[in-house]
Parts: C-alpha cells; sequence; structure tokens
C-alpha cells in the first residue's frame, strides 16, 4: 500500500471541487481496474492502484459521503446514489485539510505544531518500507499526545493553578494527568457527576501513553488499532 486514506480523501476533493457545480460518478472516479482506462483519481495522481489501493479509495469516497463533505445529487435516472457534488463542508474541509471531527478539534488548539500532520504522521509511518516503522508509529502518536496536552495545559498554567500538586518525580513536577485535570477543569463544572469523566479521561490517556511505550514489534492490524486508541482517546479527551 502506497497511500493513506487521508491522502486520498484529499486527492477525492479536489477532482470534486474543480467544477463543483457539475456532479461527477464514483466509478468514474474510481476506475474499474481495466487495463489502459484509469479512473480520474488515478490520472491526477499519476499512478495505476492497486486492488487493495482501489478499495481503500472506495472507502475514502464512502467516508466522505457519511461526512456529508460530498453528497449524491440524485439527479440520474439509472444510478442516482453515484453521483456525487461538493458540499460546502467539503470546499472548507479542503481549504483547512481538516476531514473529520477530531482534525478540527486540533484545529482549534492555539499550537506552534502542526497536529495533523503529527496526527497523518503514524498512518504514514504504517506504509513506509522502513524496518523500524512501529516504533516511527508509536513515536507519532505519542508526540501527538504530548504536544495536544502541553498546548491545552501550559507550563505556566498549571502551575498558576491554585489546586496544583507538584510530581516531585517528574521532569519538571507537571505530570500527563496533572495536565488532563487542570483542562477539565477549566472547561468542565467539577462537580460529583464530573469527578468520573475527569478520572477516565487521565486513565484512558495515560494507558494509551504506557502502550505506546512499549512498543518494539507489531502487526499492522495491531498498530491501526494504537493509532485509533490514541485518536479515540484525544477525541474524548477535546470533545
Amino acid at each position: 500500500m502506497r497511500y493513506t486514506k487521508n491522502k486520498l480523501e484529499i486527492e477525492l476533493l479536489k477532482i470534486f471541487s474543480a467544477e463543483k457545480d457539475r456532479h461527477k460518478n464514483r466509478y468514474n472516479i474510481l476506475g474499474r481496474g481495466l487495463p489502459g482506462s484509469p479512473g480520474s483519481l488515478e490520472y491526477q495522481m499519476q499512478t495505476t492502484f492497486t486492488a487493495d489501493e482501489r478499495a481503500l479509495a472506495g472507502q475514502a469516497i464512502n467516508e466522505l459521503e457519511s461526512r456529508e463533505l460530498i453528497v449524491p445529487t440524485y439527479k440520474d435516472l439509472s444510478s442516482p446514489g453515484d453521483w456525487l457534488i461538493i458540499t460546502s463542508l467539503g470546499e472548507g474541509a479542503l481549504k483547512t485539510g481538516a476531514l473529520d471531527e477530531l482534525d478540527n478539534l486540533l484545529l482549534k488548539i492555539k499550537s506552534d505544531n502542526d497536529l495533523l500532520s503529527m496526527r497523518y504522521g503514524a498512518y504514514e509511518a504504517m506504509i513506509s518500507k522502513h524496518a523500524d516503522w512501529p516504533r516511527h508509529v508509536a513515536s507519532s502518536c505519542r508526540e501527538l499526545i504530548t504536544k495536544v496536552l502541553h498546548a491545552i495545559a501550559p507550563d505556566e498554567e498549571v502551575i498558576k493553578d491554585l489546586r496544583f500538586i507538584p510530581d516531585e518525580s517528574s521532569k519538571n513536577k507537571i505530570t500527563r494527568k496533572e495536565r488532563i485535570r487542570h483542562y477539565l477543569r477549566k472547561n468542565l463544572d467539577i462537580s460529583k457527576r464530573n469527578v468520573e469523566v475527569v478520572d477516565k479521561a487521565c486513565n484512558l490517556i495515560e494507558a494509551c501513553y504506557k502502550k505506546l511505550n512499549a512498543v518494539t514489534h507489531t502487526d499492522i492490524k495491531e498498530a491501526e488499532c494504537l493509532v485509533k486508541l490514541t485518536e479515540n482517546a484525544l477525541f474524548f479527551l477535546l470533545n
């Protein structure tokens, strides 16, 4: 596999954005795998898809449709659901690079780092040919967690919090859990009802980070699970 789903989604949106008022057929875009007749997505990317890559492109177009970044026009009588057009949401996603809810949440964070690139760096590592790709996947996920936590709960802000409890075993006396607690205290009414939410958020992120630290070798399916665990943990925290 040479392409991530994210890469294919961006390329698909570019196709739909060109002549955006004209609907386009999904199978003309995806192609049918016939010799000498590439789909417009292959033509744009100057490539010939393998069967697996074409299937991934099919998943990508379906997910864009499920998020309403592209929608059917229903104007064709023979295949009304297969002629699609880009929406204003899709145009916005193409402009910002934010393709789903987590991307949008990451974009809202004030950070000096490109959090979206960090997120998708893990997927790039998975399809790379490097011998140590599992380590790169784990490293990308750990870095994303670290940069997000430092952005939503900076050192100077945490230290000024009257409820901050320094941890002498930590290098700067601020643990990941303390950053999460600080962030949630700012954004939640910490009543008894929400104490459990805070604890679960802390435990989920911490468990995720420790699991990533333990990665030395893994298969692609486990790597995908680790990336999804990271994404779900961050979504739970930020949403």
